[in-house]
């Protein structure tokens, strides 16, 4: 895509403003309505809130969601997850059966070879139980006699000692400083066996033992009284096995049906209804939930036409994230396949700005591919659409906003007192965009005393109301230096809506004589010295515009295609829209075809993401 310095630059003035970054987030689901009789699916493939590995294509967790006279009835929430063999990651060890559960993956048991061998309970969701996945990596590390291998749960695997031969190991596992296992390895000697190389800790689940620890050392060396010890696979799963019994509740939702022949579980919500109500968030399980849109204009009559309800109530599913870390959020599953194309837009890549309750966002990228390119100019397309919002104080109209790159920009005035103000009120006419900074409509009372606090070092003094309450004198400063002055009268009989708002206007980027500042005033009394003042709206923009490129003003559209040929081969991290990257499979891709289907039998995994980062 585009990488104009303009764009760059206007990204990261948005990201410092409005970055998700140390704090906590939601990741969205496709954007629903509340019809009677529709059913909604969600599944690993197309909800990021899912667990699901892109590269072993591993990851089945689904969500259906039946409407019945506007609320989910008995049974009409159908939660159902399916276990899926997946290799460990140290191969030598053998595969292992993984589920995902409520976003996150679990160990349910293990499928083949040696750690399946060295168990006694084959698989734990025979026994109602899954655990979580810790541990599961095969780089090469040194453990030092005085440095020992940090495991999570607060073990730690110490080398005590190794031979003058290097052959044997010996071992000591500790948690929270307290020794809990000892044993010797060997993974030096002539002919060394995977059982020789490999150090495993078990505990039983069900009365039967399982493998929870195993590290698989490469060699180790003695000599002049240094240790060094290599390992190339550590494998880890939580003592605290999850609890999946028939019955089990989880916030609204409950176990009705495990099958461990089949290695799914499924969860309804039994007995409890689920209301839809405007502007609420309700956790359906665990940290996901739905949320519905904090609409004023539902309207479900039905349209004639469409036979659909005029404007129905907006939902979506969400999950709640709040553990320090970088997250991505992802779109939906793509795959490289000749011809093929994939979108996505506002409503359905959370990594896209959208507004649920307004119903604002529109961006779209499609990727068109050919062969295993997106071709020059043609194989990446973006374009955001600018939408007419109203401003929270409803009577100085409407304005231009535009979702752009994940987050909303002001695009220009639409109608209303504030184009009418402003010389040049379309920004996008002059190719740049700037950020809103306020748009509240609550009542706020200042004096000549206190002065009321904008942003960006803005500060608008009431400097004097007349005895009349009548004309009220102001002043505004930016940094401490005064930049404007005006008198307003807004308790006069008979002002207008001009006579009753404070509005400063200066040159943006283009623009001449934009409004940047607008406060109305409900009304201004004095008593004796002191005068004092109601607000009910208060709008500023940034006086600092950013240019942007591909824009039609007419449309009031940006778009942006590839300058460059973009090749799609696995295991790759692309660059695409300045955060928003696209992430291709770690995978063995097969070039044969589908005779009946006509299509590739394996072809290359793909999905486009945003990384979300939340601080410690």
């Amino acid at each position: 895509m585009r990488t104009a310095i303009e764009i760059i630059l206007f990204w990261l003035a948005l990201l410092a403003a409005m970055s998700t970054a140390g704090s906590a987030f939601e990741i969205r689901g496709l954007v629903a309505e509340v019809v009677d009789g529709a059913t909604y699916r969600w599944g690993s493939q197309d909800f990021a809130g899912f667990y699901y590995d892109l590269d072993d294509d591993v990851g089945d967790e689904r969500l259906r969601l039946s409407i019945s006279g506007g609320a989910i009835e008995d049974s009409g929430a159908v939660y159902t997850t399916r276990a899926q063999e997946e290799m460990i990651e140290f191969s030598g060890w053998g595969s292992r059966w993984t589920i995902g559960f409520l976003g996150e993956a679990y160990f349910a048991g293990y499928c083949e070879g040696y750690l399946l061998d060295e168990s006694d309970g084959k698989v734990l969701l025979r026994d109602e139980r899954i655990a979580r996945v810790l541990l599961d990596d095969d780089e090469e590390r040194t453990i030092q006699r005085d440095v020992p291998l940090k495991l999570e749960d607060g073990y730690k695997l110490a080398v005590d000692e190794v031979d003058l031969e290097g052959e044997k190991v010996s071992l000591e596992l500790l948690r929270d400083g307290v020794r809990m296992d000892s044993s010797v390895v060997e993974p030096s000697k002539a002919n060394a066996t995977l059982e020789d190389k490999t150090y495993i800790y078990k505990r039983p689940i069900g009365g039967e033992d399982v493998v929870f620890i195993a590290v698989h050392f490469k060699n180790a060396f003695s000599g002049n009284g240094d240790v060094l010890v290599t390992v190339d696979g550590v494998w880890q799963i939580s003592e605290e096995a999850v609890s999946i019994k028939e019955g089990g509740v989880w916030g609204e939702m409950t176990i009705d049906d495990l099958d461990p022949d089949n290695m799914t579980f499924t969860m309804t919500n039994e007995d409890r209804k689920i209301s839809f109500t405007s502007g609420r968030s309700k956790l359906l399980m665990g940290d996901i939930g739905i949320k519905t849109a904090d609409q004023d204009d539902v309207d479900n009559a039905i349209n004639a036409t469409t036979g659909r309800p005029e404007n129905p109530l907006r939902f979506c599913i969400y999950k709640e994230v709040e553990d320090p870390g970088t997250y991505e959020i992802r779109g939906h599953l793509g795959k490289v396949v000749d011809g093929s194309t994939w979108t996505w837009n506002s409503t359905s890549f959370s990594g896209f700005y959208y507004d649920m309750n307004e119903g604002l966002g529109d961006e779209s990228l499609t990727l068109n591919v050919a062969g295993d390119l997106l071709m020059k100019d043609t194989g990446a397309v973006y374009v955001a659409w600018a939408q007419k919002d109203r401003m929270e104080f409803e009577e100085w109209g409407d304005l231009w906003t535009i979702s752009f790159l994940g987050e909303a920009g002001f695009a220009g005035y639409a109608d209303g007192l504030f184009r009418d103000e402003s010389d040049d009120p379309n920004m996008l006419a002059e190719g740049q965009l700037v950020r809103v900074l306020i748009d509240d409509d609550r009542k706020e009372t200042f004096d000549t005393d206190s002065p009321l606090g904008l942003e960006e070092g803005y500060k608008l003094s009431l400097e004097s109301v007349d005895e009349n309450g009548e004309k009220v004198s102001l002043a505004l400063f930016k940094d401490g230096v005064q930049t404007d002055s005006a008198v307003i009268e807004p308790s006069r009989s008979g002002s207008t809506l001009k006579d009753q708002t404070y509005i400063y206007s200066r040159r943006v980027g283009g623009a001449d004589d934009l409004v940047v500042i607008a406060v109305h005033f409900r009304s201004a009394f004095a008593t004796g010295d002191d005068g004092f003042a109601e607000v009910d709206g208060i709008w500023q923009i940034s006086d600092e515009a950013v240019s942007v490129e591909e824009v039609d003003s007419r449309d009031m559209t940006i778009t942006m295609t590839n300058e460059k040929e973009i090749v799609l081969k696995p295991d790759d991290d692309l660059p695409l829209l300045e955060d928003i990257r696209i992430r291709t499979a770690d995978q063995d891709v097969s070039g044969s075809i589908n005779a009946s289907a006509g299509l590739p039998e394996n072809p290359l995994r793909f999905y486009v993401y945003k990384a979300v980062t939340i601080e410690p």
